[in-house]
């Protein structure tokens, strides 16, 4: 379990705690805080009123109509993502419901808007068993319109249970349940709390069609092509899947940080991507050891673009900051390859 926190203002990368109970905050110099308790002393944490009440068990939100057989409840669909968020190897099955009679509002193909009542659930197993289930429920309008809760599994699977304060190295293994804060906090990166369920992770040239079959939209969108080719397309969508969510321009942290890499349905070229356009020779916020920014990507240089060494951390300037203890090598290796690759 690693336990670490640092807030980046400015241009620069951001990362989070990942202890299952610390949030954190921008902080105003730009450089690395210290636990969120002074954080929020010092005014850098904001206050939202509290989340609405959560069910108690995971029995209790609706997913299945058999909890003990698993069999889901009508009208939750499972689905996966094209690029999903690395979780130290954990096995990951998704689902989502909207409420019959209703559709995800898709008029922009950046940012779905969600249904009153529209709920979803992210399962974890880590050696085929089950840890967590982490639970999402549009209550209302945005920014306070969603609850957020992950529920612990017992060791037998019979029962999960509400686990709002998070839980640490969960049934003996390194993953941590993270507490309703630390989900609030990535989930704000979004413009209607839900992150993943849109376009860009949904293009796999059948999901969206049947979204649209089953109710869950009013028409099937157009699919979205990740920009580029081979190592530039799987970075791209690699860095959209496990930052953009974050590094946007909408959310909570839309204005702490300048690095962009989030994909946006528009852009077809590589090069115009907010993830090009924000890292590419661009220096960060924070300096090194001799007073030099940082510079986002280096082109043909991994050691010296940030980008590269954040992602191959998993110390206090870990990229991931949350959900991970282990490097994702093959991810990280096609980051380096394609810093690699682009022109000096």
């Amino acid at each position: 379990m690693r336990a670490a926190v640092v807030a980046l203002s400015g241009a620069g990368l951001i990362a989070c705690a990942s202890s299952a109970s610390t949030t954190l905050a921008p902080d105003a110099g730009g450089d690395a805080t210290s636990d969120v308790r002074d954080a929020r002393d010092a005014g850098g944490v904001r206050e939202d009123p509290p989340p609405p009440p959560v069910p108690p068990t995971l029995a209790e939100t609706g997913l299945y109509e058999d909890f003990a057989a698993k069999r889901l409840s009508k009208g939750v669909v499972a689905f996966d993502v094209r690029w999903p968020l690395w979780s130290d190897g954990a096995e990951k099955q998704r689902y989502l419901y909207v409420p019959a009679g209703k559709t995800i509002d898709i008029a922009d193909p950046d940012h779905w808007a969600f249904p009153a009542g529209t709920k979803a659930w992210k399962e974890f197993r880590v050696g085929g068993k089950l840890i967590e289930t982490r639970y999402v429920e549009k209550t209302g309008e945005p920014p306070i319109g969603w609850r957020y809760v992950a529920y612990a599994w017992s060791e037998d699977q019979a029962t999960a249970v509400a686990a709002p304060g998070g839980v640490r190295d969960a049934l003996g293994t390194t993953h941590d349940i993270p507490d309703q804060a630390a989900c609030e906090q990535c989930h704000s990166g979004t413009r209607d709390g839900i992150i993943g369920v849109g376009n860009v992770q949904l293009s796999d040239g059948k999901t969206l069609a049947s979204f649209t079959s089953l109710g869950l939209l009013p028409a099937v969108p157009a699919e979205y092509r990740v920009p580029g080719t081979g190592v530039v397309q799987e970075v791209l969508g690699y860095l959209h899947g496990n930052c953009g969510y974050c590094h946007s321009d909408v959310g909570r942290w839309s204005t702490a940080r300048g690095v962009r890499l989030r994909l946006l349905f528009a852009i077809s070229d590589p090069a115009k991507t907010p993830t090009y356009l924000t890292t590419i020779n661009v220096p960060m916020s924070h300096s090194d050891t001799d007073g030099e920014p940082f510079i986002g990507v280096v082109p043909g240089d991994p050691s010296r673009s940030h980008l590269y060494q954040r992602i191959t951390k998993r110390d206090f300037w870990a990229m991931p900051p949350v959900g991970s203890e282990v490097v994702d090598e093959v991810a990280a290796a096609k980051v380096k390859s394609w810093i690699e690759g682009l022109p000096r």
